[in-house]
């Protein structure tokens, strides 16, 4: 198979050959495993930015609101933290899958192991948390203190969990 990655037009490489991908010049051609890779990994940051990014903001409306602004975004942010949560491990895991022949050691399999550390501490402590919220939402005086903390721990872990995956891809 003949793949053109530099020069030539639209109508194929400059040496007058044909190309059998149907990759333009200029084009890196990605089989179809690569192109799944890239979109696990893709579905993956993504997951991360929500997962992060909503507890960032269920911090801080929970500093500011009142208890019902507060519970609201509260029960919101749990039902998307469970969905992206779950994206993480699944994407997680077939991002294990594909290196699983060579998954390094050294600094980066150090990483990986504080990292699955810390993911683990992240799901029972979430439980943790969202089990306050629910509890929160059927009291009489909620405890948005409490709720304040949980986002804000919630927050730290996972820009500890992105900064282990910033060591593993850039070492």
């Amino acid at each position: 198979m003949r793949v053109a990655t530099t020069g030539g037009d639209k109508n194929g490489p400059v040496d007058g050959t044909t190309s059998l991908t149907g990759v333009g010049p200029g084009m890196v051609p990605l089989p179809l495993s690569a192109a799944t890779h890239l979109f696990v990994r893709w579905l993956h940051v993504l997951a991360m930015a929500v997962a992060l990014g909503g507890a960032i903001l269920a911090w801080g409306v929970s500093r500011v609101a009142d208890s019902e602004t507060t519970l609201a975004v509260a029960t919101t942010y749990e039902f998307a933290f469970w969905g992206a949560l779950g994206a993480l491990v699944m994407t997680g895991i077939g991002n294990l899958g594909a290196l699983a022949p060579a998954i390094p050691r050294g600094r980066w399999g150090t990483a990986l192991l504080a990292k699955l550390g810390l993911l683990v501490l992240v799901l029972v402590g979430s439980a943790v948390r969202s089990a306050t919220v629910r509890a929160a939402r059927d009291a009489p005086a909620p405890a948005t203190r409490t709720i304040e903390r949980g986002y804000a721990l919630t927050a730290v872990a996972f820009a500890t969990l992105v900064a282990l995956a910033a060591v593993m891809a850039h070492g």
